[in-house]
């Protein structure tokens, strides 16, 4: 620990990404003899089923109903009501007037998109819930935990574990230490300390890689202050810079979380001023509200800079996403014990509005995306088997970077992701982009000599690069590359073809291999 980074970047040796998540994969993986693919399978199950049982166990903790957690898994069916608004108003319009959501979304479609930010805001939504017991009642098994948890959020994801996690800290401690009374004060606070040093301990080389690695990036700040937008381009630049503030909270939000945004956060307003609860419980609530304060306004207001995705508002949103599904699923207890029809009503209402996005993208899960290049990736199987034939395990493969890209939403080498079991000397900007910390027009000068090299188009000077520049041991080049009828690497004394499909892939070795003179 750390890893070394599988994906090439001029003398960096360290994985730059927060890959605790990632790395308990790879354990499975290497433990159970299962490939890298069923092992990240496993554990995004694993990390949804995990995120769901914890809202179900705080949904029964507060309500005092054990259904509470049915109602926990209905709710987390649910997703954005724009699937419902398309169909009846069209979709052009519903873009029209709003802004493209992007990768903000909730739960449902988190969990399988991002199971390593799913996995840390389950460990921040009890963390928080632990610093609350421990403001009034402490144990070394209790604090130890909350170090651990603190540790694991950041490690799984620097945006949930590390920022938002602390921005709710912020607020907390001091709502929890009025709670606690003054002769509570500073055994908390030293509680916390302890905490923060078993964290810090673990975390140290994670925090010392994200320093370094935004620091060569030469980004500016990581984080800059920008309003979520809210309208969309039937909106003019004016009206949407006057509607985004208060439109991110009352118009966003419900569409983007129909089920749960308005119904927790009456059900969580209710039980804050409430008298009804023992102190655990009203601890809870509150250190709960301040989580989903701090995570909720993070998007509202700030966007991360350090690559093409907004993965601070992005993610940041969790936990808040979270506590909303537990406090609705207690809200719609409570309505339905106290027989309160109105509230039920409009609760039960939301829920149908968010069910036919969440039914949209279950669906979707399950029937999968069939492209015409699916036939083609089922049998790069057997080329990458090849590959791992004539690559050592600490040898690093070239192939397109482009190739198979239109088989996933956003352009990514899916078949060396996912089949090679073998280091990248370039896998694409996507993946560059935020596995690597290379200054952003060092990383689009590598993009384009990669593709043009691939493409057929590239030069001598190229493939010198790529030998001993990239350190690219073996290079795969497919049928389906510029390059197949117009091999730039057939002239190169650095290369030598040794192994072949014919009309499929073929397998290029470097002629200077270590420890060889061939």
């Amino acid at each position: 620990m750390p890893p070394g980074n599988p994906f090439f970047a001029e003398g960096e040796s360290r994985f730059v990404y927060y890959y605790l998540w990632h790395f308990s994969a790879a354990e499975l993986s290497r433990l159970l003899g299962v490939t890298g693919w069923e092992a990240d399978a496993a554990m995004t199950w694993f990390s949804a089923f995990a995120s769901l049982a914890t809202m179900a166990g705080f949904a029964v903790w507060l309500s005092g109903r054990a259904w509470a957690a049915g109602l926990v898994v209905v709710l987390g069916a649910t997703a954005s009501s724009r699937f419902l608004l398309r169909h009846l108003f069209g979709a052009q319009n519903v873009e029209d007037l709003l802004s493209r959501p992007a990768g903000f979304a909730g739960w449902l479609f988190q969990s399988a998109w991002v199971p390593q930010h799913i996995m840390s805001a389950t460990a921040v939504v009890v963390a928080i819930y632990l610093m609350a017991q421990l403001s009034h009642r402490r144990n070394a098994l209790g604090v130890a935990t909350l170090g651990l948890l603190a540790a694991a959020g950041f490690e799984s994801s620097t945006w949930i574990g590390g920022f938002t996690f602390a921005a709710a800290g912020l607020i907390a401690v001091p709502v929890l230490l009025i709670h606690a009374g003054r002769k509570q004060v500073w055994p908390f606070l030293g509680t916390l300390v302890v905490a923060a040093t078993i964290a810090l301990g673990f975390a140290a080389p994670f925090l010392h890689d994200q320093f370094i690695a935004t620091t060569a990036r030469s980004a500016g700040s990581p984080i800059a202050v920008m309003p979520h937008e809210v309208l969309g381009d039937y909106f003019s630049a004016g009206a949407r810079r006057i509607v985004d503030l208060p439109g991110f909270w009352l118009v966003f939000l419900n569409v983007e979380f129909p089920a749960i945004y308005i119904p927790g956060a009456v059900a969580l307003g209710t039980l804050v001023v409430s008298r009804d609860l023992d102190p655990d419980r009203t601890r809870g609530v509150f250190a709960l509200a301040a989580l989903a304060a701090a995570s909720l306004t993070i998007p509202w207001l700030l966007v991360s800079t350090l690559g093409d995705n907004n993965d601070l508002g992005w993610r940041a949103v969790l936990p808040g996403v979270m506590v909303l599904m537990v406090f609705a699923a207690v809200g719609l207890v409570r309505w339905i014990t106290a027989r309160a029809h109105v509230a039920l009503a409009a609760a039960v209402t939301a829920i149908l509005v968010g069910l036919p996005g969440g039914i949209e993208l279950i669906h979707s899960d399950v029937a999968g995306r069939p492209e015409p290049d699916g036939k083609l990736f089922a049998q790069t199987a057997e080329m990458w088997a090849a590959v791992r034939r004539h690559a050592g395990a600490d040898e690093r493969i070239a192939n397109n970077p482009l190739f198979l890209q239109d088989m996933t939403l956003w352009p990514v080498d899916i078949s060396w992701a996912l089949l090679a079991d073998r280091r990248s000397c370039y896998a694409g900007r996507e993946l560059t982009l935020v596995y690597t910390s290379l200054p952003r027009p060092r990383q689009e000068e590598i993009d384009a000599q990669f593709v043009r090299v691939f493409a057929g188009t590239g030069t001598p000077d190229d493939i010198e690069d790529i030998a001993t520049r990239y350190d690219c041991r073996v290079v795969v080049l497919t049928s389906a590359d510029g390059a197949w009828g117009n091999d730039p690497f057939a002239a190169s004394p650095r290369y030598r073809k040794v192994d072949e499909k014919p009309g499929a892939w073929r397998i290029i070795g470097w002629c200077q291999r270590k420890g060889s003179d061939s």
